[in-house]
């Protein structure tokens, strides 16, 4: 079978179309519930773990930058772990900025449509339709914002999904007949690589979260079981940094050999 990743410019509509394709498909449905079992795994306020998941670190809410990191690592863990089981529709969890190149999961973008959101905002808030206009644009610039500091990629940048549905053009009950009838193309059915594409994800995942929780500015790969860590310290820092890298990942079930890569501050960013 397969797995449906889902998301909306408006998480109402994202919701509604998610548990559709649930009770079609008869799959498992993974949404922001998991975040009580994250937060009790990884001893992390839940609240704060669903704020992770919409806003980005800045002097207003006092979260620093490497803690935000680590929230969404956790989350990122926890998810791909769970989407090894197969036959599930997840939804809001930003899984479609993290489930790259994983053949058999299907990323759908459900657009609200101008007057489809704007008519929803607009009843939902009491407000004008000219400014359920400017609040959805609002939106929509956050989610690009925050997708773009979360993952360095523009969610809503349309060629990044299999699937997208215009609500201005189709109603959600077509749109979910759409949606679970794409399941049948052989494209999104499960293969022996896809799942290797997935585990492997889900590795580096672990491995991520492993790291981030005591140190900063880390990128990891997976393959087999073998794990490759990019990170920056500057040469005094160099060997103990890796010597505890190499200690952390090494003790990440499922790892079986890390090798780690250094940059110097002054080189900038890791690519």
């Amino acid at each position: 079978m397969s797995i449906f990743i889902i998301s909306s410019d408006a998480r109402e509509i994202e919701e509604n179309i998610a548990e559709k394709v649930v009770e079609t498909m008869g799959y498992t449905l993974l949404n922001r519930d998991i975040l009580a079992t994250v937060a009790a795994k990884h001893q992390i306020d839940a609240d704060k773990l669903s704020e992770a998941l919409k806003t980005t670190p800045s002097l207003f809410n006092k979260l620093p930058s490497q803690q935000w990191r680590y929230y969404l690592a956790c989350i990122e863990a926890d998810v791909l772990e769970k989407l090894m089981a197969d036959n599930i529709v997840c939804q809001g969890l930003a899984a479609h900025l993290y489930v790259t190149d994983v053949s058999h999961a299907m990323k759908v973008r459900v657009l609200s449509g101008n007057r489809q959101g704007i008519l929803g905002v607009a009843e939902k808030k009491g407000i004008s339709l000219h400014k359920a206009e400017k609040w959805l644009a609002s939106e929509l610039m956050q989610q690009k914002k925050w997708s773009l500091a979360a993952y360095n990629y523009d969610e809503t940048d349309l060629t990044r999904y299999d699937l997208v549905i215009n609500l201005d053009q189709i109603d959600p009950t077509e749109a979910v007949k759409t949606i679970t009838g794409a399941a049948e193309y052989r494209k999104f059915q499960v293969m022996t690589y896809s799942m290797k594409c997935l585990s492997d994800l889900a590795l580096a995942a672990k491995v991520n979260g492993a790291l981030l929780k005591s140190m900063a500015d880390i990128r990891v790969q997976a393959r087999d079981g073998s794990v490759v860590v990019l990170t920056r310290a500057s040469n005094r820092q160099k060997r103990k940094k890796i010597e505890t890298i190499k200690e952390l990942a090494g003790s990440v079930e499922g790892v079986s050999y890390v090798e780690v890569h250094v940059k110097k501050n002054i080189l900038g960013e890791i690519n």
